[in-house]
C-alpha cells in the first residue's frame, strides 16, 4: 500500500493498522519472527483474526508494512530539507540522522535481523537508493559533480551506510557514533 492509498484509510482501518504493528514490534523484541503467528499478533493487538486478513493477507505483508513505515519516517526525519549547504556536509548531516534514528530503534531492528527478516530490509535500501538519487539529481547537486550518474552514487552511497548500518546496528560492542561520523568523513569527497 502506498503513503498515498495509506492516507485514503479512514481513522478506524488507520488505528487497526498502528494496533497490529505496535503489538508486531513488540512480539519481535519477545522471540522470533518465524515463530509469531497471526494469531499471537491479534491477541497483542486485540484484533480479530477476520480483521488482520481485512488488512494483510500474512505476517510477511505485516512485517513489510512495518518496514516501510520505518523507512518513510526516516526518509521524513533524517534527510535535511532544503538544503542550501555543500553536499559533502548533506551528506554527513544524512549520516548522523540516520544513525540516530535507528540508534534509538536498535532493539527492533536487531529483532528483525535476527529473525530472518533482513530480507524485507532489501526493499528499503531500492526506496532509500530511489529517494536520493531523485535528490541527487536536482540542479545543487549536478552543479557539484556533473560528470556523476546520481543513479550510481545514490546505489553507491544507500548500500555502503546500510552496511555500515547492519553491522554497527547488530554488534554487540558497538562503535560511538562520533567515530562513524569521524570515518565517514575520510570517506565522503567534497564534492
Amino acid at each position: 500500500m502506498t503513503h498515498t492509498e495509506e492516507q485514503e484509510l479512514d481513522l478506524r482501518q488507520r488505528r487497526t493498522r498502528q494496533a497490529l504493528v505496535r503489538a508486531l514490534e513488540a512480539l519481535l523484541l519477545e522471540q522470533p519472527f518465524q515463530s509469531l503467528s497471526v494469531t499471537d499478533i491479534c491477541q497483542r493487538a486485540m484484533v480479530h483474526r477476520t480483521t488482520f486478513y481485512a488488512h494483510f493477507n500474512d505476517k510477511q505483508e505485516l512485517l513489510r508494512y512495518l518496514l516501510l513505515g520505518v523507512e518513510r519516517r526516516c526518509v521524513e526525519t533524517c534527510l535535511p530539507q532544503d538544503w542550501a549547504g555543500a553536499p559533502r556536509d548533506y551528506f554527513l548531516t544524512a549520516a548522523r540522522n540516520v544513525l540516530d534514528f535507528f540508534q534509538a530503534r536498535r532493539e527492533l531492528y536487531r529483532a528483525c535481523l535476527r529473525s530472518g527478516a533482513d530480507t524485507e530490509t532489501h526493499m528499503l535500501e531500492n526506496q532509500a537508493a530511489e529517494d536520493l538519487c531523485r535528490l541527487l539529481a536536482q540542479p545543487r547537486f549536478q552543479a557539484s559533480a556533473p560528470d556523476a550518474d546520481p543513479r550510481i552514487v545514490a546505489r553507491f552511497y544507500t548500500g555502503a551506510m546500510l552496511s555500515l548500518l547492519r553491522w554497527w546496528l547488530d554488534s554487540d560492542d558497538p562503535v560511538p557514533v562520533e567515530c562513524l561520523i569521524a570515518h565517514l568523513e575520510h570517506f565522503i569527497p567534497a564534492f
